[in-house]
């Protein structure tokens, strides 16, 4: 398991021109979420007080303008996640990291096969985002080198999920809810289990940090999704000693 940071804080109703202001110095943007439209769009960050390299972000980008900014830029994709704007093709928000670090890819419009072929011996997704167009759920993902196993679920419940889980003795490293015509589902990145975690869904915000403070842990993966009942949010979390 990975050392926990030196401290970390999660955040939300972020509006896209205050990212800035909630990324502090001395601290590094681990992941962005988006939801909701229009005016009402916002963010849900998960940031870490720990040493590495430098991190940025760039918001809203079209599929072409994805790969340009992957190609240009220098930098490595670590985090997406996926709008998709009522008058628009899918948007893309990506966290990206300059210097040394495993080659990473980044892969949109992926059907649910499509996603499950990404992974091999050498290559586990790092993070994956999750949108609906009128040609069916669709995918994202980043790939990096990896050695060890690990495994995609795409279209389960929550018991389907845990399922799998205790089958293949895996611990979730990314998990993505939705809501499809059968009610809500899952789209998850697992690994070998290591150390001790938990996952949690469909929370409010006081449910993330009573979840978190009761199990003295420490978020490592963060989405929020826009529902009728308000924001709701998806959450891994390992114990933080």
């Amino acid at each position: 398991m990975k050392k926990p940071p030196e401290t970390w804080f999660w955040s939300h109703d972020i509006k896209p021109t205050q990212i800035d202001a909630v990324v502090m110095p001395g601290t590094r943007l681990v992941r962005l979420s988006s939801y909701g439209e229009g005016a009402g769009r916002r963010l849900a960050a998960l940031v870490y007080k720990e040493p590495g390299p430098e991190r940025s972000y760039a918001l809203d980008l079209d599929a072409d303008a994805l790969a340009a900014q992957v190609r240009d830029s220098g930098a490595r994709p670590v985090a997406i996640t996926a709008a998709t704007p009522a008058d628009a093709g899918p948007r893309f928000t990506v966290v990206f990291e300059k210097g040394p670090g495993p080659l990473s890819s980044v892969h949109v419009d992926l059907d649910a096969a499509g996603l499950r072929g990404l992974i091999d011996d050498q290559h586990a997704i790092a993070d994956l985002a999750t949108y609906a167009t009128g040609r069916g759920r669709r995918f994202a993902a980043i790939v990096e080198e990896h050695g060890g196993p690990s495994w995609v679920f795409t279209d389960v419940t929550a018991h389907q999920l845990d399922a799998e889980l205790l089958a293949h003795d895996a611990a979730l490293v990314r998990v993505r809810g939705y809501l499809d015509a059968g009610g809500p589902r899952f789209a998850a990145v697992a690994q070998r289990a290591r150390g001790s975690w938990a996952w949690y869904a469909d929370l409010d915000g006081d449910g993330v940090a009573r979840n978190l403070e009761g199990n003295a842990s420490y978020p490592i993966d963060l989405d929020a999704i826009k529902t009728e009942r308000g924001v709701r949010f998806t959450v891994v979390m390992h114990r933080e000693r």
